[in-house]
Parts: structure tokens; C-alpha cells; sequence
């Protein structure tokens, strides 16, 4: 293993049979709930389960003339394996990726962590797994002293910024370090973080 890789044991499975949601440009669904939802297993990606990682991104079902339907593993590997870089996936009961969610350090400003790649299956969208993979992210970032999560939202993906309002992030006019340009400036929202929230959350699940 080498950058951020943690070994989480066998890799991840994503099942042949999952139906892609095609053409309605939703990365996560803008339905997910901020209050409770489906508990899933959230764990860290590994190399092996990069192909289930990209398999849901896929399936998806964002737009055609989005860069995102264009990556490839290599791709992932390059932006999931440097520093304080990685990536979560929201594994079922049978223990199949249905989310995935990467991050990795905004190069412009060291207090901020980015969030992308969030997606969710048609299956289980409305079910608050998305605001999982968010909240997984988010208390990464705090917990490794980052002060706030930034992301950027595609001009042919915008159905998703009221989910992400939804979740406390704003707009700020700033450019977005991972931008592939294609389809012109993405909006960028972030949220400020604060350890202790996360903390205290921690705390709680251990003593259930």
C-alpha cells in the first residue's frame, strides 16, 4: 500500500444486476433525508475495490456530456492514493457498493478538504445514504484538522445543489482546484467543519 491506502480486508462487490438510473443527471439524490435513513457499512476504499467504486459511479447515471463518465481506475488510484486523499463506499447487507464518495486536499488551500465523486445507486436513493457518505467526509475532515469541506456542483448536474444546501453547504466564489472545464465553471459550495461535533458523535456510538 502506498499514500493514504488502508488495507479494509476483501474487496468490495457491486452487484451485475443493479439497473443504472440514466439520464437524469443525478450524482446523489437531492431527496436523501438529513435525519435518518438506511444505516449502511461506510468503510475506506482500497485498491481492490476500485472497480466496485467506479461500477456505481457509472450506474449512476450522469449526464452524458459530463468528464465524469470518462474516468477510468487509473484515474481513481491517481486521486484517491496522495496524502490525506481517499475515498469511502456504502457497502448493503450483503455487502455490495452502493455509494462511493472520494476526497482529497484543495492543493490551493491546506485548511480545506474537497469532497467528489458521490454517488449513490437508484436503489437505494432516498434512503440517506448519500448524506452518510457526506458525513463520513466531513468528520474525516475535522478529525485531521481540516476546517472545512469544499465541492463543486456541474452546470449539467445542478439538481444536486439543493441536496447539498440541504446538508449546510453554501456558495462561495472561489475556483475549484479538479475542475476538468468542460462544462464550464462548476458552482462551489462548502461548510465550515468543527471537530467536536464529530467528537461527540464518536462518543455516542460507542456507548450504544
Amino acid at each position: 500500500m502506498r499514500g493514504a491506502w488502508r488495507d479494509a480486508g476483501e474487496p468490495a462487490r457491486f452487484g451485475s444486476g443493479a439497473a443504472p438510473l440514466r439520464k437524469t443527471g443525478l450524482q446523489a439524490d437531492q431527496r436523501d433525508e438529513v435525519e435518518g435513513g438506511t444505516a449502511m457499512n461506510i468503510r475506506r476504499v482500497t485498491p481492490a475495490d476500485l472497480p466496485a467504486f467506479l461500477a456505481v459511479m457509472l450506474a449512476a447515471g450522469m449526464d452524458p456530456r459530463s468528464a465524469w463518465n470518462s474516468t477510468t481506475v487509473a484515474d481513481l488510484e491517481k486521486s484517491m492514493s496522495g496524502p490525506h486523499s481517499g475515498g469511502f463506499l456504502a457497502l448493503d447487507s450483503g455487502g455490495e457498493a452502493v455509494g462511493c464518495v472520494g476526497f482529497r486536499p484543495d492543493p490551493h488551500d491546506p485548511h480545506t478538504l474537497t469532497l467528489n465523486k458521490l454517488a449513490t445507486l437508484p436503489q437505494v436513493r432516498g434512503q440517506g445514504v448519500a448524506r452518510q457518505l457526506v458525513d463520513e467526509v466531513e468528520g474525516l475532515a475535522a478529525r485531521e484538522g481540516f476546517q472545512r469541506v469544499l465541492l463543486a456542483v456541474s452546470q449539467v448536474n445542478l439538481g444536486v445543489r439543493p441536496f447539498y444546501e440541504g446538508l449546510g453547504y453554501r456558495q462561495v466564489d472561489e475556483d475549484y482546484a479538479y475542475s476538468s472545464g468542460k462544462n464550464g465553471r462548476p458552482v462551489v459550495l462548502a461548510k465550515e467543519v468543527a471537530e467536536g461535533r464529530w467528537q461527540k458523535a464518536e462518543g455516542s456510538r460507542a456507548g450504544q
